[in-house]
């Protein structure tokens, strides 16, 4: 079923990022690519970058079982399309990501972890150095922890959160983000309690 699952779901996937890319980037052909005093992106700019941090979850049991605490470490390499930019009340820019997950928990055992997530990001032009911004998306996990909250190696992972990001220069920025993430195996196994991480991270993200 798995199998199956991932042979329709991957093309889909890679044939609407496909059409996104192109699309993006006609629209930076055919803009001036001189950017205002104070504004960072264009459709079409693709960014590029890094980000890592701690996860802290203290997953609660029912009455009589211990409460078990979750820490872990993640390094998040992305790649994003800014599909389109926007003036008005809330300036800013649309962004679609596809971040990496390549990460090893600390307790309650030393196990990794390693997936792929879709992530939806709206970046708020303020006209200074500062980018506000947040992200909401999902993707796969997969995880060799071994708790009984999960009842799979195999998750699903929605996320979301919001943070800020500062420019160095016209093409570099330094980020820092909260970030919930959920991961569980929705229901394909026994056990689905599923564990709530929220994180720190800090990144640097290049623009092109």
């Amino acid at each position: 079923m798995r199998k199956l699952l991932g042979l329709l779901v991957t093309p889909v996937i890679a044939t609407c990022l496909f059409s996104a890319s192109t699309l993006a980037q006609v629209q930076l052909e055919e803009k001036d690519v001189q950017l205002d005093k104070g504004k960072h992106y264009v459709a079409g700019m693709r960014e590029y970058g890094i980000s890592g941090g701690f996860g802290i979850a203290d997953n609660k049991r029912p009455v009589g079982d211990d409460s078990e605490f979750i820490t872990d470490f993640v390094l998040l390499p992305k790649w994003g399309i800014i599909l389109g930019d926007y003036d008005g009340v809330l300036p800013g820019a649309f962004e679609l990501e596809i971040e990496g997950i390549a990460g090893a928990y600390l307790t309650p055992e030393l196990a990794s972890e390693g997936g792929l997530t879709l992530l939806f990001t709206y970046n708020f032009e303020t006209g200074t150095d500062f980018v506000p911004f947040v992200s909401a998306g999902g993707g796969f996990l997969y995880t060799d922890l071994d708790t009984t909250d999960l009842g799979s190696r195999y998750n699903g992972s929605p996320q979301g959160g919001l943070g800020v990001k500062y420019f160095l220069d016209d093409k570099t920025a330094l980020s820092v983000m909260g970030r919930i993430r959920h991961i569980s195996n929705a229901g394909f196994a026994d056990s689905n309690r599923g564990i709530n991480s929220a994180y720190l991270l800090f990144g640097i993200n290049f623009l092109h």
